[in-house]
């Protein structure tokens, strides 16, 4: 089976690459560029307005404080499953975005069975037809309900850890609105916080993407949706959001 990995570069990224490159030696990975923090900016200004961006903007200054107090637990869970963040020395393709047309004219004269989207832009129907593949995708949050980024976060600070998951799924035209194959979910525990959350998804995930490609490799692949779940698109948190669900919930 022909897999390429279209992604950027982040620790998910080869946390997932080098889970997989044992399994398929000829895995080839792409690199986008990150989209500039001015054009995100100016985005999310446009669809949140100034007062939730500017939360944003505050709760972000506070990251490097998780980032140090949560290191010591992020490294022990990647002790415990094996996983390793640095990128493997393999060649690598680059472009600017995914959605570039030299994009799909690789992606079309590659071939793939199947395409794993990590980190990516939203990439466009031309995109998802540029080749036969099928495109799949570790989303950190179980949908329908918890689509968009920080899915286990906000589980938890909506009080339902039960839903505090990682969701393997298709990728259609939406926002995480595709197919669902597997899903799992995770336990917050003492010494977790909000960037350690996504390293448990990860770690509960990275399996469920192993069993996907098995699935498709003995075409034995099963979608399915959830009608039992409310759909909604979620950001990231605002620094009084964030204070608020600590101070109140207990949510790091």
């Amino acid at each position: 089976m022909k897999l390429i990995v279209l992604a950027t570069d982040s620790d998910s990224t080869w946390m997932l690459v080098n889970s997989l490159m044992p399994y398929f030696p000829d895995l080839k990975v792409v690199l986008e560029t990150p989209i500039g923090r001015a054009t995100l900016l100016k985005r999310r200004l446009a669809r949140l307005g100034w007062w939730t961006v500017a939360g944003q903007v505050l709760f972000m200054l506070l990251l490097p404080v998780l980032r140090r107090s949560g290191q010591q637990r992020r490294e022990a869970l990647l002790a415990a499953a094996g996983l390793a963040c640095q990128a493997p020395a393999i060649a690598l393709q680059r472009f600017a975005s995914v959605n570039d047309p030299d994009c799909r004219q690789w992606l079309a004269a590659q071939d793939p069975d199947v395409v794993i989207l990590n980190g990516t832009r939203i990439v466009s129907p031309q995109v998802l037809d540029s080749c036969r593949a099928v495109f799949l995708n570790t989303h950190c949050g179980i949908t329908p309900a918890y689509r968009g980024v920080h899915g286990g976060y906000w589980a938890l600070y909506q009080g339902q850890p039960h839903l505090a998951g990682v969701t393997v799924h298709v990728v259609d035209r939406g926002i995480d609105t595709g197919d669902i194959i597997y899903q799992s979910t995770f336990t917050a525990e003492p010494g977790d916080n909000f960037l350690t959350y996504p390293v448990k998804q990860y770690i509960a995930g990275i399996p469920l993407m192993q069993r996907a490609l098995e699935d498709i490799a003995a075409d034995k692949l099963v979608r399915h949706r959830r009608a039992d779940l409310t759909s909604a698109v979620w950001y990231h948190p605002t620094l009084w959001q964030y204070l608020g669900a600590r101070w109140r919930r207990g949510v790091a």
